[in-house]
């Protein structure tokens, strides 16, 4: 479980409850209603790459496509162990799940965090005629490579079959000569229309990457290097880019991760196709004990939040919500849905709504008599395949990694 930057250790009283095998209760204000609060303050900017820097990346490098992607994947999602399995949720039961090849399965140098599909991209759930999945993973290590992200092009076409290949995000300067990693936390990420939108990192005053499906590059130097060398273009090995486009700021500065009073650090993000226009909604991340703002912003004019005439996008609703360790927020037809996280146990799935008590699962553990909680273990970002109806999510812990689906109706 990994935060923007650090993610907090679990309190404890989850880790006694741990060992003892007794699952530690939610805290009460978990299950309060929403408080609604004010939108000022919590505005974004939209600062775009030059366009100049994009035409010249393109015409630099080939240009493959999300197709070309799929077409060249190279890892295969394979069934879920016993491991990998004892982590998927207890209620409601996955319909679906598939888990990593074995390296991936393992590293501890790069963590799954958020998730999106060609279900967030168009209504119909293709993307052409194309389904897939993209997983967002941070890069945990210390030295220069610490906060880069990739992202898990997942071939959905054949469930029975999936498989996946790395796309490395990257930075291009402002003249389209060279690039260098695009520092996020990806502990959200939305795909609406062409853009991608991912969370950045935390105590920063980034609020939001934004790339583009249709500038999907095809690196030309294999070397452990990034950017441009004597020998073409590189990103450490991958062999396929996807260059940012825009970046949305937050209009009152560097957010913080001190306080829930101060401006927001986007920890999760994901889209909501109830509402009237299509909105994003966001979370942030506090350890238990300190609840997260979750905040909503109006979809606009080519894929990207809608700006106002002085070029600000203004949050349509904010809300406080008692529910800490929010790794995932979803929102639909009203209710709000937040993955709580716990570092040893499954976490929770609260529905949470302005008007009434808050709703989270207890189950019995599978071959005892506890009673433990029913997410995910170590759940991270939450994602609604509008068409099909599923809520598609996967945990992070190495060794107990999966995808996976439940259907919408099953939610608390």
């Amino acid at each position: 479980m990994t935060a923007l930057l650090t993610r907090l250790p679990a309190v404890a009283a989850l880790v006694a409850a741990a060992l003892t095998g007794v699952a530690a209760p939610a805290q009460a204000a978990y299950s309060d209603p929403l408080t609604t609060i004010g939108t000022a303050g919590l505005g974004l900017t939209y600062v775009a790459t030059p366009q100049s820097a994009i035409t010249a990346l393109d015409a630099a490098l080939p240009n493959a496509g999300v197709a070309q992607v799929l077409q060249s994947a190279n890892h295969p999602m394979l069934p879920c162990g016993s491991d990998e399995a004892a982590a998927l949720p207890i209620s409601p039961k996955a319909t679906r799940s598939m888990c990593w090849d074995a390296g991936d399965a393992n590293t501890s140098a790069w963590n799954p965090q958020g998730i999106t599909s060609s279900g967030d991209a168009d209504d119909d759930g293709s993307w052409g005629a194309n389904r897939l999945l993209l997983s967002g993973w941070n890069n945990t290590d210390t030295g220069d490579r610490r906060n880069d992200a990739r992202v898990a092009f997942i071939d959905y076409n054949d469930p029975a079959n999936p498989r996946y290949r790395w796309v490395y995000l990257v930075d291009p300067n402002d003249a389209g000569t060279n690039f260098s990693a695009a520092k996020a936390h990806v502990g959200g990420m939305v795909w609406y229309g062409d853009k991608l939108l991912v969370s950045a990192v935390g105590n920063s005053r980034v609020a939001l990457r934004v790339f583009d499906l249709d500038h999907v590059l095809q690196a030309t130097d294999d070397s452990a290097t990034i950017g441009r060398t004597g020998s073409g273009w590189a990103a450490y090995g991958y062999q396929y880019v996807m260059p940012e486009v825009g970046r949305y700021e937050y209009t009152a500065g560097t957010c913080t991760m001190a306080n829930n009073t101060g401006t927001p650090c986007f920890s999760s993000i994901s889209l909501d196709r109830s509402t009237s226009p299509d909105t994003l909604v966001t979370a942030e991340y506090f350890a238990d004990g300190t609840g997260s703002r979750l905040v909503r912003y109006p979809f606009g004019a080519d894929f990207l939040l809608a700006a106002g005439s002085s070029g600000t996008v203004t949050a349509s609703a904010a809300h406080r919500s008692g529910v800490a360790n929010a790794q995932g927020v979803l929102s639909w037809n009203g209710r709000w849905y937040v993955a709580h996280s716990s570092s040893t146990l499954h976490g929770q799935l609260w529905r949470v709504t302005t008007g009434a008590t808050g709703v989270s699962r207890t189950c019995t553990s599978p071959g005892t008599t506890a009673k433990v909680m029913c997410w995910a273990l170590h759940p991270e970002a939450l994602t609604h395949w509008y068409s099909d109806g599923l809520v598609w999510s996967q945990s992070e812990a190495p060794g107990r990694r999966a995808v996976f689906a439940v259907p919408l109706a099953d939610l608390p």
